[in-house]
């Protein structure tokens, strides 16, 4: 497919998400994409080794062509994992999606996170960052998220991209440039990643003391995030994988996923110390 591999020279989160799958996963290039179902919400992809990953699934982003959504329909299952995970350096955000739906799942197989020196906690990443008056930035409006902050920061923005997602207090992404330089602190929605801005968002959070990925879609590695600049990682672990499938297969999102999934969080030890 055209445009699956990285820009010369650059480092992107994707890339080095994929590099650490392949490394680092035993027996990756055995395992195979068991189901894919895209959602309204969420598209989920499971792999023969039994682990489901989540990816927004973005359709605001493109219109369907000719009611198709993806033109390997009925020849996905089956497939290589490593090979559906490469389709998350493509162009096409439809590829795209499916490609970090897979690298989520895949990540699942990663050792435990504490032999790399990242502690993994449960809850609301907004119950495990530190804001003291500060001016806060959240790309993405998460609505649950921005209230519990609103109280304990000096000044709130919301950027989001789709204009049917904003209200009178929210900017357009665009503001970005302008507005998280200035800030303390960063909250990124996991969409970023699906829809292709993670990594200057990530560049120009590079002075905010805590910088979070948020959302199902940023269950990559959480080193890999760590090693671009994040300081902390809020998202998902699929615990009843079937249940899963079949809430997004009937349109179901965050809300209807509560009772399949744990909210977790990942921070460095050194951190927590």
């Amino acid at each position: 497919m055209i445009g699956t591999e990285p820009l010369a020279g650059r480092r992107t989160v994707l890339a080095d998400s994929l590099e650490e799958i392949r490394s680092t996963v035993p027996d990756i290039e055995q395992i195979k994409v068991a189901n894919v179902i895209i959602g309204a919400g969420y598209t989920g992809v499971s792999l023969s080794s039994g682990q489901v990953g989540l990816a927004h699934s973005s359709l605001d982003e493109y219109s369907p062509h000719c009611c198709e959504i993806i033109d390997r329909a009925g020849h996905l299952a089956g497939s290589s994992a490593l090979d559906m995970a490469r389709l998350a350096l493509s162009w096409d955000i439809r590829a795209r999606v499916l490609g970090v739906a897979t690298i989520n799942a895949a990540s699942q197989l990663l050792p435990d996170q504490s032999e790399t020196g990242i502690s993994t906690l449960e809850g609301d990443i907004a119950d495990h960052i530190t804001v003291r008056g500060d001016v806060v930035t959240v790309v993405g409006n998460i609505r649950p998220t921005v209230e519990k902050l609103r109280a304990r920061a000096k000044k709130i923005y919301v950027l989001e991209r789709n204009p049917y997602s904003r209200d009178e207090e929210t900017l357009p992404d665009t503001a970005a440039e302008e507005i998280i330089p200035q800030s303390q602190v960063v909250i990124i929605t996991g969409a970023s990643i699906t829809n292709g801005t993670v990594d200057r968002l990530l560049e120009l959070s590079r002075n905010a003391r805590e910088v979070a990925l948020v959302g199902a879609t940023a269950g990559l590695p959480p080193i890999v995030l760590f090693r671009h600049g994040a300081t902390a990682v809020g998202t998902i672990k699929v615990t009843h994988p079937t249940k899963v499938m079949q809430v997004i297969a009937e349109g179901g999102g965050t809300p209807t996923l509560m009772d399949s999934v744990k909210f977790v969080v990942y921070k460095r030890i050194t951190e927590e110390m």
